[in-house]
C-alpha cells in the first residue's frame, strides 16, 4: 500500500533548470530567486508573472522588488502546500478561480518491483493490458515527431489547443536526455519529462482507433517501465479532476489515470496579486 510519503517530490519540474530555459525559448524571462524561478512575460509597457510550485520561504521584499523592476501588473503563484497560503495572504495574494496547473494529481510509486506495480492497477487497467498484449502492437520510443502528429490530430478531434510544433521541439531539445516518448502503432503515445527521479506524464494523445484497441493503457505501462529503467522512483500523472475547481472535460482522462491506482495529491490552487496602477517613477521598458 502506497502512502503520501512514498510519492513526495523533492522539487517540481517547473523549478528545474531545464524548464527555466524552455520558458525563455518560448518568450518568457526566467529569474532565479533564492532557489526558485519566477517567469515574467512582457506585454507592451507592462508584464505578467507566475511562480509555480516553488519555494515560498523567501524574502518577500526581494520578490516585490523584482516585480516592480519588471513592471509586473499581475503575478500568479501556485504553491505546493496549503500552509503556504497564509504567507501569500499576508502579502496581498488572493485565491482565484483560474489555476494554470492541475490542482490535484495522481502519483504512483515506481520504487516497487514491476510485478507489484502492475498488480496494484485496478481491474479495468489489468484487463485492458491483457487484451492489448494479445494483439500485435509495435511499441516505439523517442519518435518525437510521430508523437507530436498523434497528439496534434487527437487534439483537433477534441477541439483542444495544442502548442505549436516549434514550442514542442524547444521543450524536447531543452530537456534532452531527461525527455522520452512512447508511441504504439502510431495511434497513441505520450511525452514524459523527468526531474529529481520523478517522471511526469506531460503530454499524451490517442486517435479513435488507438482508443478502440486500448492502446493508451499500453503506452502508460511502457512509459512507466522506461521511467523505472532510467532510475525514476515515482510517476506523476500531471493532473486529474478536482471537484474544488470542476472541469467536466477532465473526468474521462481522470478515470483512465485512476485505473493505474496511486496516491492523490491536492494543491492549494492559484493566488493572484494585482499591482496596477504603478507608482510614478522611472520607466523600465
Amino acid at each position: 500500500m502506497e502512502s503520501a510519503t512514498d510519492v513526495e517530490v523533492r522539487e517540481d519540474i517547473r523549478q528545474s533548470e531545464e524548464y527555466g530555459r524552455y520558458m525563455e525559448r518560448i518568450g518568457w524571462k526566467t529569474i532565479q530567486f533564492n532557489k526558485s524561478q519566477i517567469f515574467i512575460r512582457r506585454l507592451g509597457p507592462v508584464s505578467v508573472a507566475k511562480m509555480q510550485r516553488g519555494n515560498l520561504s523567501l524574502p518577500w521584499s526581494g520578490i516585490d522588488k523584482v516585480l516592480r523592476e519588471n513592471r509586473v501588473m499581475m503575478c500568479k503563484i501556485e504553491p505546493n502546500a496549503g500552509a503556504q497560503t497564509l504567507v501569500l495572504s499576508a502579502h496581498g495574494y488572493q485565491q482565484d478561480n483560474w489555476p494554470l496547473l492541475g490542482t490535484k494529481t495522481l502519483r504512483v510509486d515506481l520504487s516497487r518491483p514491476l510485478g507489484l506495480i502492475r498488480q496494484s492497477f485496478k481491474k479495468d487497467a489489468r484487463y485492458c493490458l491483457r487484451r492489448v498484449h494479445g494483439s500485435p502492437s509495435k511499441v516505439s520510443k523517442n519518435h518525437f515527431e510521430d508523437f507530436y502528429q498523434i497528439w496534434k490530430k487527437s487534439g483537433k478531434i477534441k477541439r483542444l489547443w495544442i502548442p505549436s510544433e516549434r514550442s514542442y521541439q524547444a521543450l524536447v531539445e531543452v530537456f534532452g536526455e531527461k525527455a522520452f516518448c512512447v508511441t504504439v502503432n502510431n495511434l497513441a503515445g505520450c511525452l514524459v519529462l523527468t526531474h529529481e527521479r520523478t517522471a511526469y506524464y506531460y503530454y499524451s494523445g490517442a486517435l479513435p482507433e488507438g482508443k478502440r484497441f486500448n492502446l493508451p493503457y499500453l503506452v502508460v505501462w511502457e512509459a512507466m517501465k522506461e521511467a523505472k529503467k532510467r532510475g525514476c522512483k515515482q510517476w506523476d500523472f500531471e493532473g486529474i479532476y478536482d471537484s474544488r475547481w470542476p472541469n467536466k472535460g477532465w473526468r474521462g482522462f481522470s478515470h483512465f489515470k485512476k485505473s493505474f491506482d496511486g496516491i492523490e495529491v491536492e494543491f492549494p490552487g492559484c493566488f493572484t496579486k494585482w499591482m496596477w496602477p504603478f507608482p510614478l517613477g522611472r520607466r523600465v521598458f
